[in-house]
C-alpha cells in the first residue's frame, strides 16, 4: 500500500509545478508583448516628429530683392517724396517664386502703403519698424500668408496650440531710405 501512495503524491506535486511555470510563462509573455507594443508606440511618435523636422524649411533665409519704390508723400510742408529700396526675408525658398509670380500686386499694394505716409511718421526709427511691419502683413496678405487682422491675438496672447499659419515674409530690410 506504500507504493501506490508515493505515485499519487508525486503526481500531486507535479500539476502545482506545472501551474506555477505556466503563470511564470504567461505573466513573461505579458510583459514582453507590453514592452513590445510600448517601443512600437514611443518608436513611431520618434518617426513622426523626424517627418515633421524633414518638413520645416531651410534653416538658411532667402532674400528677395525688390525694385526702388518712389512716392509722392502725403502733404506736409509743400511736396515730399520717398525713395525706397527693400529686400524681403523669407525662410522657405518656395516662397521666392510666389513672391515674384505676385509681384505685380505686391507691388500696386505697396505703393499704396507707402504713398499714404507722412514723412513725420517715416522718419524716425520707429516709423521706419512700424513702416516694415506694415510691408511684411500686407506682402504676407496678398501670398495668402500669416494671420489676418481679424484673427490675429491681442499683442502677447499668442497661443502655442493654435495653428500654424503659412509662413511668409519674415522681416523687411531697407536697402535705401530717401525723404526729399
Amino acid at each position: 500500500m506504500s507504493k501506490p501512495a508515493k505515485p499519487a503524491a508525486a503526481a500531486g506535486e507535479e500539476k502545482p509545478k506545472s501551474k506555477k511555470m505556466l503563470i511564470i510563462i504567461v505573466a513573461v509573455l505579458v510583459l514582453v508583448i507590453g514592452g513590445a507594443a510600448a517601443f512600437f508606440l514611443m518608436g513611431s511618435s520618434h518617426h513622426e516628429e523626424e517627418e515633421e523636422a524633414t518638413v520645416e524649411p531651410a534653416s538658411h533665409p532667402v532674400f528677395v530683392s525688390m525694385e526702388a519704390f518712389t512716392v509722392n508723400l502725403q502733404r506736409e510742408e509743400g511736396d515730399q517724396f520717398l525713395q525706397i529700396g527693400l529686400t524681403l526675408k523669407v525662410m522657405n525658398p518656395k516662397l521666392e517664386e510666389e513672391i515674384k509670380a505676385n509681384l505685380p500686386e505686391i507691388r500696386s499694394k505697396l505703393l499704396l502703403l507707402l504713398s499714404s505716409k507722412r514723412a513725420s511718421e517715416i522718419s524716425t526709427p520707429e516709423g521706419k519698424r512700424q513702416l516694415a511691419s506694415e510691408i511684411v502683413e500686407e506682402t504676407n496678405g496678398v501670398i495668402g500668408a500669416g494671420e489676418s487682422h481679424e484673427e490675429a491675438p491681442a499683442k502677447g496672447k499668442k497661443s502655442k496650440h493654435a495653428p500654424k499659419a503659412k509662413e511668409g515674409v519674415e522681416d523687411v530690410l531697407f536697402t535705401s531710405f530717401i525723404i526729399q
